[in-house]
């Protein structure tokens, strides 16, 4: 049965180049003034696209171009090699990039979900996974018989969950 149906389209802006320094010194607990330097570079790399400056910090902190030194309790970054960071600008590229960074595992376990459909059960999972066990990637049978025996292959998928990459239900 059709119903009427009011769809109100949002257009999300991108964020100014004050809001980027806020969002900044907010997420690495510095004052304003501090940051200025690292938002200034954000900001001419994203546009202020609060996608893309959200990724970018994230790569940063992945290459350790963004640090925290405990011995001075503080955040260090250097200005000349965030400027010369190269940013992804398609989302598409930029998820590639991080799914090709996960255990192999993981990334074969993606590779069965993306084949599944926006949800699957678990039980699901375990079937597929027990029928694609020669798609592993090259992994022996010995190595496969032990890994399904050691590790919770659901665990796996933590991993994803933590980089963005997969939503469990419920969290």
């Amino acid at each position: 049965r059709k119903k009427d149906v009011t769809i109100i389209d949002i257009n999300v802006g991108c964020i100014s180049k004050d809001d980027v320094n806020i969002l900044i010194s907010d997420t690495i607990r510095m004052q304003r003034h501090l940051t200025k330097s690292l938002s200034g570079i954000v900001y001419k790399k994203t546009g202020g696209n609060a996608l893309f400056v959200s990724q970018f910090l994230q790569s940063l902190w992945d290459e350790g171009l963004l640090m925290y030194l405990l011995e001075y309790n503080t955040w260090q970054w250097d200005v000349d090699a965030v400027d010369t960071k190269e940013l992804i600008d398609d989302v598409g590229v930029l998820m590639a990039r991080k799914i090709r960074q996960l255990p192999i595992g993981c990334q074969y376990i993606i590779k069965l979900l993306a084949c599944l459909g926006s949800t699957c059960d678990e039980s699901i999972l375990t079937l597929f996974m027990r029928e694609g066990e020669d798609l592993t990637g090259g992994i022996s049978a010995k190595e496969r018989r032990w890994e399904t025996e050691h590790i919770n292959n659901f665990l796996m998928l933590d991993v994803a969950v933590d980089e963005g990459l997969l939503k469990k239900e419920g969290s």
